[in-house]
């Protein structure tokens, strides 16, 4: 019996002048957690499309699975008769569909010339299903109705469950499911849940292909690690045998500079004490963003107060309110209450549309760029000017080598990889696709920049690149509202953190003590004040 349960060799693909693989070799042993590394656009997700039939490789790539040689291309679907399964940075789930639809396969039972579907029948089956999986969603929900979080959930257990469906189908022990990005979208609870079920799997026989750009994540739960830099094989080594600093050198070359220059507060990008001086704001009653008891969704009457140039981070647990902060502010989602004041203007959250906030010089920057921020069929440089369209515009004529000059020039002080505008923008990478998020807001020079998980998925150097230009942009006097649950993040980010809990603003943690441990004792402390059943940081850390 073949130790391996897949290998590649070989491969590469090319799409027009950009070389998205060159000559990539891997293997994934049986029962193992293989963790697949490198930036954004170094090929990862390139390389799993091959692996699932969706790109066809350049002549030469070879595909062996479960010690079989496989012909490649494969043809659509082919992967799941092999015992390939995949979640994609997507998700892959048809999103105007509800959750039972995208569960679905070869239930339809002829009758006569129609095909029907036991839909009662098949909702109890799928409803079990994801409960077996530790997951809670109404199956008749539509897809984009959920809440990114549970739109994850969904996606992994329909993974899970093919590769369960395999073994019982084919009496094999060798499967692989492959993860790309799955903890982008997940609370702790719910990475841990996810840890579980990746071990679940491990333990049947099964392997895992883990991308991730977390590396604590890839740390717990990975065997062997595989990197992959500009589309080659950068290396491969256990976990035991190299550090995480070693690692990233592996993704980026020294990484250490890069974080450095854009490091400020009270630490570095990489932890060290920073030694430049705390800068002053204008606290005064006109200057700034005002908010007075906002109210909507979870947030139950909360204050803030974000001066000229300022960056404030929002910190809670996930159902505090915090996440919800900034599509409040926007008009996004309903406010219920409270009032917004912006350099002495003042208006009533509650009638706050978008339209009106972009008026204003709000600027929001959603979670879920594929779903909230992009069009993905369309160009880079139409969805980086599509704010500004008009400057373009000559007589009723749009410009289109000028708005292509200034989207090229957008993107070569963003270093959005490849350097082609007019390419669509889903065929690019999470980092670079929020790149272009980012320069098309920040192309009207708004005075408020509103950002949720801004930096979710993206790798340490697109990262890093994104404190860049949002500093640059705070130092024109833009306030700047922070919300993530990544607490090194605002650490490294932020000039002053509210701990957000039970939907009102609580403790805040000065520019001095801004350290990842200072935030996590205070979000946790904010919770565990209100209820005695939450976890303790020392559990958490567990």
């Amino acid at each position: 019996m073949t130790t391996t349960a897949l290998e590649l060799h070989s491969v590469s693909k090319t799409f027009g002048a950009t070389k998205a693989l060159q000559g990539v070799s891997m293997t994934v042993e049986r029962g193992e957690v293989l963790a697949l590394l490198g930036e954004n656009g170094c090929g990862k997700s390139t390389l799993v499309k091959v692996v699932a039939g969706v790109y066809d490789p350049e002549p030469g790539a070879r595909m062996l699975v479960d010690g079989r040689e496989v012909s490649l291309p494969l043809e659509a679907g082919a992967s799941r008769d092999l015992g390939l399964s995949f979640v994609h940075q997507d998700l892959g789930l048809a999103r105007p569909l509800t959750v039972l639809e995208n569960l679905l396969g070869g239930v339809a039972e002829r009758s006569g010339s129609r095909l029907r579907i036991q839909w009662r029948s098949e909702a109890r089956k799928a409803r079990a299903m994801l409960r077996s999986y530790g997951v809670d969603v109404d199956p008749l929900a539509v897809i984009n109705h959920l809440p990114p979080v549970e739109q994850a959930l969904v996606a992994i257990a329909r993974a899970a469950e093919e590769l369960k469906q395999y073994r019982e189908r084919t009496g094999a022990t060798s499967s692989v499911l492959v993860l790309d990005e799955p903890t982008v979208f997940l609370p702790e609870e719910e990475v841990q849940f996810l840890f579980d079920l990746i071990r679940t799997i491990v333990a049947s026989g099964a392997s895992v292909v883990f991308i991730s750009h977390d590396l604590p994540a890839v740390r717990e739960i990975a065997d062997r690690v595989t990197v992959l830099r500009d589309g080659k094989l950068a290396a491969t080594a256990r976990m035991s045998d190299v550090t995480d600093a070693e690692i990233v050198e592996l993704i980026v070359g020294p990484a250490i500079a890069k974080l450095d220059a854009f490091g400020h507060g009270n630490v570095h990008g990489d932890g060290r004490p920073a030694t430049a001086p705390p800068r002053v704001f204008d606290r005064s009653p006109g200057a700034g963003l005002h908010v007075t008891g906002l109210r909507g969704g979870q947030v139950r009457g909360l204050d803030l107060h974000v001066a000229p140039g300022e960056v404030v981070g929002l910190a809670g647990l996930l159902g505090s309110g915090a996440e919800e902060v900034p599509y409040l502010l926007f008009g996004a989602k309903q406010a219920t209450g409270g009032e917004l004041t912006l350099d002495g203007t003042t208006v009533p959250v509650a009638r706050q549309q978008p339209a009106t906030a972009v008026g204003m010089g709000l600027a929001l920057i959603p979670a879920d760029r594929r779903r909230d921020a992009i069009a993905p069929a369309v160009s880079v440089a139409e969805n980086m000017m599509l704010l500004v369209v008009r400057r373009f515009a000559v007589r009723g004529w749009l410009r289109n080598r000028r708005l292509r000059g200034a989207a090229d020039a957008r993107a070569e002080t963003l270093d959005v990889r490849p350097r082609r505008t007019d390419l669509p923008v889903g065929t690019l990478s999470g980092g670079n696709a929020q790149k272009v998020v980012v320069g098309k807001w920040l192309e009207i020079g708004p005075r408020v920049l509103l950002l949720h998980e801004p930096t979710q998925g993206v790798d340490i150097a697109a990262r890093a690149e994104i404190y860049r230009v949002v500093r640059r942009a705070t130092e024109d006097g833009m306030s700047v509202v922070w919300v993530s649950s990544d607490f090194d993040e605002l650490a490294t980010v932020c000039d002053r953190v509210v701990v957000v809990s039970g939907g009102v603003a609580g403790a805040e943690i000065p520019l001095r003590d801004i350290t990842p441990e200072a935030i996590t004792a205070g979000v946790y402390g904010a919770s565990t004040s209100e209820s005695t059943i939450l976890p303790t940081v020392e559990q958490v850390a567990r």
